[in-house]
């Protein structure tokens, strides 16, 4: 993926889902990451788009932070404080955000995007928990 075409929001999302990422211990952004930090904005558009679709976001995003505090943990010897990678999911998610971007026409990857990207190319812990809100 491009990071050039990341739209600002959607830059900042990609940094809280690392950033979160960190804050737990966990060595891979993960998709659940990427999800939780396009949850947390709550004047942001995915929130408001899901609220319209009459899911409780609060709930939701309560059942992410389950999966977010359930991810493995890297701590210790060996262990390089602050280094963080892409899992291979999250960069398919990514990848598929931006080749939804342009088959919409659009310059950038936004938000909806990233959504879209992680709704279309969810691992199986994602495609469970969207099983249950839809």
């Amino acid at each position: 993926m491009n990071a050039e075409k990341l739209t600002q929001k959607s830059a900042e999302a990609i940094r809280a889902a690392q950033q979160t990422a960190q804050e737990y211990g966990n060595p891979q952004i993960e998709q659940v990451h990427l999800l939780w930090a396009l949850l947390q904005d709550p004047e942001g558009l995915i929130p408001q788009l899901l609220a319209g679709m009459g899911i409780t976001v609060p709930s939701l995003q309560a059942a992410v932070q389950a999966l977010v505090d359930r991810q493995p943990k890297v701590s210790g010897y060996g262990h390089e404080m602050g280094k963080v990678y892409i899992s291979s999911d999250t960069d398919k998610a990514l990848n598929r955000a931006e080749k939804i971007a342009g088959e919409m026409k659009d310059e950038y990857i936004s938000v909806e995007h990233l959504f879209l990207g992680l709704l279309d190319s969810a691992n199986r812990e994602l495609s469970q928990l969207y099983r249950t809100y839809n």
